[in-house]
């Protein structure tokens, strides 16, 4: 009996993740329990369980949507392990450079998702980001995906991380352009307090913007004023990895 309900609790979860489409991106308990015809209390037990685990996240609006290890099985099952791939010699030569935390993230709505990472040789700014998901307006890679309209523009009330998180969209739509004009973005301490970045975007051969590759570390490592010099290393990079997916620098 026990296995028989395990096995339907499995089916009923991946019923649940296949309920999502590009029309229906967020799904409430209610839908979700109508969808599978079952009580709430089953249903938010379902998703629950999913989110907890990753495959499900919880929007604004407090209903589900998909959550970062649906993104990290999406991003391999669509060859997005190619560029990972593609990725990876540049992100170790990067690191190497500039000593610093080197990661790859990818879209999610309009958050980041990091997805592949080469650690900083430093003890101090070592942390894992792989499998984080992250406000695009907060972090230096999420206004490369948000520039380059790889991201969705965020809905709703943008939220205040730090005291120098962008709040305000005037000020982000004007932030954006200059990652357009400059082709990399920054992020000081908007993310987290004393932690600095810069990113630049990663294309595709179709020159669409598929990924963003970002130096990250703490402030007394990467001063604000030292970021342009990291964020033109850094640009060179994600060219190279572009280059490896078939981008010939033309028109994006």
């Amino acid at each position: 009996m026990a296995q028989a309900a395990a096995v339907r609790s499995v089916g009923r979860g991946l019923r649940i993740l296949g309920a999502f489409s590009a029309e229906r991106p967020e799904l409430s308990v209610g839908e979700i329990a109508s969808f599978l015809d079952v009580h709430m209390s089953t249903a938010s037990r379902l998703a629950s369980t999913l989110a907890a685990e990753g495959f499900l996240d919880r929007a604004a609006s407090g209903a589900f949507r998909l959550g970062p290890e649906m993104v990290r099985l999406g991003l391999l099952a669509a060859g997005g392990q190619a560029v990972a791939d593609a990725a990876r010699p540049a992100m170790e030569r990067l690191a190497a450079e500039t000593g610093e935390t080197v990661v790859l993230s990818v879209p999610s709505g309009s958050d980041t998702v990091d997805v592949a990472q080469v650690d900083s040789r430093y003890l101090v700014g070592g942390t894992s980001w792989v499998g984080r998901r992250l406000p695009g307006h907060a972090t230096s890679d999420g206004k490369v995906l948000l520039a380059f309209q790889a991201a969705e523009s965020p809905r709703g009330a943008l939220a205040s991380l730090t005291r120098r998180t962008i709040t305000d969209r005037t000020a982000l739509g004007r932030a954006l352009q200059d990652v357009r004009s400059q082709g990399w973005a920054s992020a000081v301490g908007e993310c987290e307090e004393g932690l600095n970045g810069v990113a630049a975007p990663v294309f595709s051969g179709d020159g669409r913007c598929v990924a963003a590759l970002s130096v990250s570390g703490p402030a007394y490592r990467l001063p604000q004023e030292a970021l342009p010099r990291f964020a033109l290393e850094c640009a060179a990079a994600a060219r190279d990895v572009s280059a490896r997916l078939g981008w010939d620098g033309g028109p994006r």
